[in-house]
């Protein structure tokens, strides 16, 4: 399955800066995938603080609709407020799940309320998710990763994920440390977009960088200190951008491990753009040139 990409040409593109010493000498690829949780008890018998840390607790609608048209077999329970017959939304996902065969506890809707005060009436757990496959990486002749250095706001990580899913992107990094992760907020914002979205939690981003260029990706960072706008790029068949937190930018270990530094336009300069927005504006412009002349709208 493996594809050795040759690299563009460049014209005035800088190329790759070199790397001091060997690329990565410390044992091989990063381990991807998480542990899976056994069965045990059900969400029945368990509180909301008794929820084992390894499964997802996702709310909103629209994201439990996909969580249980994606994967319904690794659906631990839901749990969906008292009263759930009044509301359409929520009787559609009663039969849902029910025809999904996935057992559903009636609960007061103080108690789902704990998980986010926009839960919609209902929460669902999952013991599983989309997991980065580096190898599976190979396959692709055009491809698209994102390098998230320390989102800290889940509605910023939630809309990145919507975004990723809807602009085809393959893989998602984040810091184990200081961000956000798979919150159920995340979930419910990015309206399903996790499930399709493979998200890798990382102590060393340097390991992944490593192993992406070997593989034919180059790395964009998004910084104001960049030299030509995401517009001026003619950008190679494998990209991952790099965007940094919301108040910092990107560190300068992660900015050292970029092969440019490129900007977005902006017509004031005292202030920046949402790192969801400036994620979207990048995975748009990756998305418009790496389709095909005359592509149309899919379904």
């Amino acid at each position: 399955m493996k594809k050795n990409n040759s690299r563009p040409s460049r014209g005035s593109q800088s190329q790759r800066p070199q790397q001091s010493g060997a690329r990565s000498s410390g044992g091989g690829r990063p381990q991807s995938g998480r542990p899976q949780q056994g069965r045990g008890p059900h969400p029945a018998a368990r509180s909301e603080n008794q929820i084992p840390r390894d499964w997802r607790i996702v709310i909103g609608t629209h994201a439990i609709n996909e969580v249980l048209n994606v994967r319904p077999n690794q659906v631990k329970g839901m749990w969906i407020r008292q009263g759930w017959e009044h509301s359409g939304d929520l009787r559609d996902m009663h039969d849902l799940a029910t025809e999904k065969r996935v057992k559903v506890d009636i609960k007061p809707e103080n108690v789902i309320e704990k998980f986010g005060s926009s839960q919609q009436g209902a929460a669902i757990f999952v013991d599983g998710a989309p997991t980065l496959d580096m190898d599976g990486l190979d396959s692709f002749d055009k491809s698209v990763v994102l390098m998230l250095d320390g989102i800290e706001d889940p509605h910023n990580l939630g809309a990145i994920m919507r975004t990723s899913w809807l602009t085809g992107a393959h893989g998602v990094l984040i810091p184990e440390d200081r961000a956000v992760g798979l919150t159920p907020t995340v979930h419910k914002v990015a309206c399903g977009g996790v499930e399709h979205v493979p998200v890798e939690e990382t102590t060393n981003f340097a390991n992944y960088a490593e192993e992406l260029k070997k593989k034919g990706y180059w790395i964009f960072g998004l910084s104001p200190r960049g030299k030509r706008s995401i517009f001026e790029l003619d950008l190679p068949d494998k990209v991952i951008w790099a965007i940094g937190s919301e108040d910092k930018g990107l560190r300068v270990t992660t900015e050292r491990l970029c092969d440019e530094l490129v900007f977005i336009p902006q017509a004031s300069s005292s202030a920046s753009y949402n790192a969801s927005v400036a994620t979207a504006m990048a995975l748009t412009e990756t998305l418009r040139q790496h389709a095909p002349r005359g592509n149309r709208k899919k379904s």
